[in-house]
């Protein structure tokens, strides 16, 4: 059995499959966790459960927007695997409308997977956690945690929201050794966005999008023990997007 257990939410695809390859290369289990047990998801956790045994794998599914899911999730992990060390809340909407077009449904199903499943998973995670001497919660937001952008007038405060929950929760879970963190990336290369991705290359100063892996490489190094003194941060992942307001020089 693997020293270390993790679960990744949203894990069939981009991030979230970068990131559950990343734990599993480096030793974990893993709850490979899904909106669903579609068959477009079984694709992913097969390769890596061929990859990586049976044993060090275990897919559970379901929606996120149900109050009664996240914890369900994380419960049926650390009883597969007898404990759990490491949450990171990757699942989220990307939700994308002109404001004046934006429904209370848009408003409420965006909050409740990426807000509420979050908060309600980081809570279960954290009761398995404090009675196994600590571990690490990793929260994906996105650049838009710190700066907005048109059309993403719901999609921003979320992840906003998201990432005053992980500094709300490093305060309160740090006397049970657990430490709390964000990543925010920006222009990542996923099949989600591709497109999105190469309209703003040139907003990048780096020049190019992102890769998932090097997000994933940023989440393993916070759930890990180099990071052992880390807690409450948000880290920027953006190729310097976020550091240029205008392109043209003064």
């Amino acid at each position: 059995m693997a020293e270390r257990i993790a679960i990744v939410t949203g894990a069939n695809t981009g991030i979230g499959l970068a990131i559950a390859e990343r734990l599993l290369a480096d030793g974990y289990a893993l709850g490979y966790a899904t909106a669903d047990d579609d068959e477009k998801h079984e694709g992913p956790f097969r390769e890596l459960r061929d990859r990586h045994g049976d044993d060090r794998i275990h897919w559970v599914w379901g929606d996120l927007s149900d109050p009664s899911v996240p914890a369900r999730l994380v419960d049926e992990t650390a009883e597969r695997f007898g404990r759990l060390d490491v949450l990171v809340n990757n699942a989220g909407l990307s939700t994308a409308k002109p404001f004046l077009d934006l429904t209370v449904d848009d408003f409420d199903v965006t909050f409740e997977v990426d807000v509420r499943g979050s908060f309600l998973a980081a809570q279960a995670a954290a009761r398995h956690m404090r009675g196994n001497g600590g571990g690490a919660i990793v929260n994906i937001t996105s650049v838009h945690e710190h700066i907005p952008r048109p059309g993403f007038s719901v999609y921003a405060p979320a992840k906003a929201a998201l990432g005053m929950l992980s500094r709300a929760l490093a305060l309160e879970l740090a006397e049970h050794g657990i430490r709390v963190n964000s990543v925010a990336p920006g222009v990542i290369a996923t099949p989600r966005n591709e497109e999105d991705a190469k309209e703003l290359d040139p907003e990048v100063p780096l020049g190019r999008p992102g890769k998932p892996e090097e997000v994933a490489a940023l989440v393993a190094w916070l759930c890990s023990d180099e990071a052992s003194y880390v807690t409450g941060a948000s880290y920027v992942l953006d190729g310097g997007m976020t550091q240029q307001v205008v392109k043209i020089p003064a």
